[in-house]
């Protein structure tokens, strides 16, 4: 099991200079990756999915690759293009005798301002590519065991969670003989309370209508069933998030049911007590991929 909520930072120290990854991670229904970083790890970027997609499912994943060059390092060489140089100086020539100039009025800075002029020749940055598939590695790495330690934590919250649902299912059922007990002595204090003579056949098939009213037997074996199920899919070596979340909904769904059948303040209680756990695992849940 893996929570979608992690952080990473891994960094390289490269001849060129330093190479930092930095990646966070926090819960999405989907898996969304965003890419921030220099144009010789962008080269990359298809491998770099291909390498997130093959651990993480859901999430949104923000990554930050970063590059801080040494002081002596140049990745852009600045060389002069003499051929538009020349072409400029034979335009200004020939402006200068057209309208009767004395001298040239073209300047340096208007050279090196023009367009062309000064081309930009990247440096070779093959090593640096390399050092940041390395680094982003390195830092999926920390990533993934950040996840696995939030998710065992995880596991652990939830597998006690469900040991308490599990308890509390039985003792509701336990609560059952009581709560029929009890209704039926309520309705025979009503019937004395009221003097009036009682069919014995009427007054079983009018006891039998109220206790197949506030029955709670087939939402316990849902409840048990859910928690079994629950328990399986927390054993399973694969991501689990939205088996966990459909599961919750249905134990959230019985026990808001017993509640509504709720006959006593054993029945009421207990309801209460089950839709707080289950909460708690709602919670513990959004996170786990």
């Amino acid at each position: 099991m893996h929570s979608m909520t992690a952080f990473a930072y891994h960094e390289t120290d490269t001849p060129l200079g330093v190479i930092s990854c930095e990646i966070k991670s926090v819960n999405q229904r989907f898996l969304d990756l965003t890419i921030k970083a220099p144009e010789f790890v962008r080269q990359e970027e298809e491998k770099i999915r291909k390498l997130f997609a093959q651990d993480i499912s859901r999430g949104k994943v923000s990554v930050f690759v970063r590059f801080y060059p040494k002081s002596e390092v140049v990745l852009n060489q600045l060389t002069v293009n003499h051929s538009v140089v020349q072409q400029l100086q034979a335009c200004a020539e020939e402006i200068q005798t057209a309208v009767g100039l004395d001298r040239n009025d073209m300047s340096v800075a208007r050279y090196m301002h023009w367009s062309d002029v000064i081309v930009q020749s990247p440096t070779d940055t093959s090593s640096l590519s390399k050092y940041g598939m390395d680094t982003i590695k390195a830092a999926i790495a920390d990533l993934q065991a950040s996840r696995a330690r939030e998710g065992q934590a995880m596991h652990d919250v939830l597998s006690s969670r469900v040991e308490t649902i599990h308890k509390m299912t039985a003792e509701i059922r336990e609560y059952v003989p009581q709560i029929n007990q009890y209704l039926q002595d309520k309705l025979r204090k009503k019937l004395d309370e009221m003097d009036v003579e009682v069919n014995p056949e009427r007054f079983e098939q009018e006891l039998a209508f109220q206790l197949q009213r506030i029955d709670i037997s087939e939402e316990l074996d849902r409840l048990d069933a859910h928690v079994e199920e629950v328990s399986r899919v927390l054993s399973l070596e694969e991501p689990v998030g939205r088996r966990l979340d459909f599961l919750v909904q249905e134990l959230n769904r019985e026990a808001n049911t017993i509640g509504s059948k709720s006959a006593s303040v054993m029945t009421t209680n207990a309801s209460v007590e089950l839709k707080v756990a289950i909460e708690q695992m709602r919670e513990q849940i959004q996170n786990i991929e």
